[in-house]
């Protein structure tokens, strides 16, 4: 599930665009992110924030850490979409929001 949106301006054009969804990622045992792609290109990379949800408040804590990573050693997002990654035991599936937010002034659109 995701929601995209622009921010219009009638003398500079396109001043931003957002997007915002969900997600999971799964700990996989090589430690291998994983890729999400946006629903609509950027144009330009877009800063991005991740947030986990907990879902399963009632059962077992599992630690974890997601972080955004390149595997490629390259920055972790781009017009495309972001890598995520998860620290956790193998196997362990978390479910997260993310924020892209993209914004230009009047000379970058």
């Amino acid at each position: 599930m995701s929601a995209q949106g622009q921010l219009w301006d009638n003398q500079h054009g396109v001043e931003g665009e957002v997007e915002a969804g969900k997600g999971q990622i799964t700990r996989y045992s090589n430690g291998q992110p994983t890729r999400f792609t946006f629903k609509k290109r950027f144009q330009r990379t877009p800063n991005v924030q991740i947030t986990p949800i907990l879902t399963n408040r009632h059962g077992t804590f599992n630690p974890f850490y997601l972080y955004l990573m390149n595997p490629s050693g390259g920055p972790p997002a781009d017009e495309d979409g972001f890598y995520l990654g998860i620290y956790s035991k193998p196997g362990v599936s978390i479910d997260f929001e993310y924020f892209a937010t993209g914004i230009y002034d009047g000379e970058d659109s």
